[in-house]
């Protein structure tokens, strides 16, 4: 079934990307918000433009139709990032294809990926970041000219995608992630690479064109970027340590989110606490296994080891201004962290684990493993208790101390085979069981009332409207039949719009931000229009009868009667019922 907590993927994302159908997929559409509104550089959608080469699994819906090409949007990146997290477990692992396979599951079904998988740009950023790396390997190591020009064209549209998913609380972390991974590739290569003026003549023709398609984006898009970064939320939030110990016992109940959902603290969702599944501590006891037992010097591990620090450096510790601004630590939300330290935490884990050599300690580690599981349950329990149902513990249990034991043992073929099959295991549960599978559109397409607002908006197409309702999860729905919908989702702030019902700018530390937004109609003599905020991303938006002609408000959908509220000035006629939903046509007089 789907999930309330998913709505800014099929409430949001999905109608953004249907709206476009009715947009001719334009760079900016008067459909959503009603006014003038950049599709591609926030929440990028199809758009026909030469900027579609760093958006390559959004070209479905240009030559699809609307249920192919969300088909091709979602499995299309399902498929590749599970096959590039292949090839990089091939790389950290010196090709050993068990190893391999068990991070490409850790990575394409890691609960974070799953509940975050169609929004803010984590699996293009996981999918790209993780190709470039691969893609310096593969110019490095092949002297065959042909295949380096296609190289360098796909590490150019891995770089351009990467940039422009335009979500900096992500892109900044993994950043220094594959940074040090492809530092690691070119020394690593450096030795054997041979170049010519040929590369230097392919490097700079890249270059040319990757900066020829950035700076038309940005001649398109550079006013919404600054609106963007000068908005209350999320623009000028600033973030500096202050973190959750218990990030590190996370990853335990992630296992158990696609079966219950709620008893979090703090009121809390399930995607805000979802990380990968990296097995602490045992990314840090296998390496230092290997590092010091071992005596195997490692220097990627190494390095991975230093990033896993600073990034908790980061997430904990208040850190001096100049240092945040220099690492750009400020761009990061602490809410976002967990997820790269984790992340890095898994390649620690399949690096150490790829080195491990064979021990004679099988039933010391086995012991040493039930006391791990034992000592993260408690920990996990001390926090999550009240979210936790009796059985919970038990299965969570038997799996780590399972896959921690096995983990220990996997120098030989028998247990690496062993452990595959408990990541395959550990990922369904948590990750593979988060979306439903769907089939067809039908849902929005085919139902009565949707039909009902396409034949109001192909007789009115320039009509303006306000969704009136109870909740906030429908404000999108009507853009999809290309009603331009004033409420729907703001990605950005039209200060223009909200400046004619607020001239004074009293609330405009609300409205100035990302913003899903309620509309409530309110007589004249109730109250005087007013903004409230109600979470960072979410405001009410009182509005005056008589402010409605302010606004321009054509037609409205609402779950209550507004016939009663007619007066002198603005007259409703109801057009349509149906069930809960009702539309009025506004008329001035």
């Amino acid at each position: 079934m789907s999930r309330p907590i998913r709505g800014d993927e099929y409430v949001v994302n999905t109608m953004f990307a249907f709206s476009q159908y009715l947009n001719d997929f334009a760079y900016f559409s008067d459909i959503v918000r009603a006014s003038t509104t950049d599709m591609f550089i926030i929440y990028g959608q199809p758009v026909l433009d030469i900027g579609m080469i760093f958006r390559p699994f959004l070209t479905g819906y240009l030559f699809l139709n609307q249920g192919q090409g969300l088909s091709f949007f979602w499995i299309g990146r399902l498929v590749f990032l599970f096959l590039v997290s292949f090839e990089l477990g091939m790389l950290l692992t010196n090709k050993n294809k068990t190893f391999s396979c068990a991070y490409a599951f850790l990575i394409t079904f890691a609960p974070v990926v799953q509940w975050w998988f169609a929004i803010n740009g984590l699996v293009e950023q996981l999918i790209f970041g993780q190709l470039g790396v691969l893609l310096i390997n593969w110019y490095m190591t092949i002297d065959d000219y042909k295949k380096r020009i296609l190289i360098a064209i796909g590490l150019m549209i891995s770089i351009g995608t990467f940039i422009l998913v335009f979500y900096p609380s992500w892109q900044i972390p993994f950043a220094y992630v594959f940074v040090l991974l492809a530092a690691w590739i070119f020394l690593k290569n450096r030795s054997q690479f041979t170049y010519s003026k040929k590369d230097v003549l392919i490097i700079g023709i890249v270059l040319i064109i990757f900066s020829l398609i950035m700076a038309h984006v940005l001649s398109y898009s550079l006013e919404t970027i600054k609106i963007i970064l000068n908005t209350s939320y999320p623009g000028s939030e600033v973030f500096n340590g202050g973190g959750d110990v218990n990030i590190f016992s996370y990853y335990i109940p992630t296992l158990f989110y696609p079966l219950k959902q709620d008893g979090l603290l703090f009121g809390s969702n399930v995607c805000n606490f979802s990380v990968f599944i990296d097995l602490f501590p045992l990314p840090l006891v296998l390496s230092a296994i290997v590092l010091l037992y071992q005596k195997t010097k490692d220097k990627l591990l190494i390095g991975l080891l230093a990033l896993y620090f600073i990034l908790l450096i980061f997430y904990f510790i208040h850190l001096p201004d100049f240092i945040v601004d220099l690492t750009l630590r400020g761009h990061i939300k602490n809410s976002r962290l967990p997820p790269v330290i984790t992340f890095v935490g898994i390649l620690i884990l399949i690096r150490a684990i790829s080195n491990l050599k064979q021990n004679k300690h099988a039933k010391l580690f086995i012991i040493g493993s039930i006391a791990l599981s034992l000592i993260m349950i408690a920990w996990t329990f001390v926090e999550f208790s009240q979210y936790y149902l009796s059985w919970m513990p038990i299965i969570a249990f038997i799996l780590l101390g399972i896959t921690f034991s096995v983990s220990f043992l996997s120098s030989s073929e028998k247990y690496q085979k062993m452990f595959l099959i408990c990541i395959i295991c550990l990922t369904f549960l948590g990750g593979a069981l988060v979306n439903p599978v769907d089939s067809g559109t039908d849902v929005i397409f085919g139902s009565e009332h949707f039909k009902h607002v396409e034949e109001i908006v192909e007789k009115d197409p320039n009509g303006i409207w306000i969704i009136n309702e109870d909740g906030h999860k429908i404000n999108n729905m009507l853009i999809a039949a290309g009603a331009r919908t004033i409420n729907s989702v703001n990605t950005y702030p039209d200060l223009e719009k909200w400046q004619k019902i607020d001239p004074n700018n009293q609330s405009y530390e609300t409205y100035n931000r990302y913003a899903h937004i309620m509309v409530n109609i309110v007589d004249n003599n109730d109250t005087v229009t007013n903004f409230t905020l109600i979470k960072p991303d979410l405001f009410q938006l009182n509005l005056k009868i008589d402010d409605l002609e302010k606004l321009n408000v054509s037609y409205i959908e609402s779950a209550h009667n507004l016939d009663k509220h007619s007066n002198n000035n603005v007259h409703f006629t109801k057009l349509y019922e149906y069930k809960e939903h009702k539309i009025f046509k506004v008329d001035y007089v």
